[in-house]
């Protein structure tokens, strides 16, 4: 295992996925950011900022809480793609995301 994602549901289930050097290689630290704001418009999400600034890390948690908990567990395609963008976005090797506690 080369970097991991962590998932915490808001029902309290977790859910590790391991990802390798290939699931990585999809995207750099630009792409990744731009792959995240694309999905996180295409999702017609919103700010839960009242100043209407934007992080990416809300962006990143508002797309994880998107998903459906079903996506989670095979992961989907997509989930994947998510979580190999969020780790790269974010610049770490291991990462969790908490939707209970709404923290990376």
């Amino acid at each position: 295992m080369d970097h991991q994602v962590s998932v915490v549901l808001k029902n309290g289930e977790r859910y590790d996925f391991p990802l390798g050097a290939e699931d990585m290689a999809t995207f750099d630290s630009a792409s990744a950011r731009h792959w995240i704001a694309e999905s996180f418009q295409a999702a017609g999400l919103e700010t839960p900022n009242p100043m209407g600034k934007l992080l990416i890390i809300d962006e990143i948690l508002l797309l994880a809480e998107n998903f459906k908990p079903a996506d989670y567990n095979p992961a989907t395609p997509e989930v994947r793609r998510f979580l190999c963008a969020a780790l790269k976005a974010m610049g770490r090797a291991t990462l969790t995301i908490d939707l209970v506690a709404y923290k990376l």
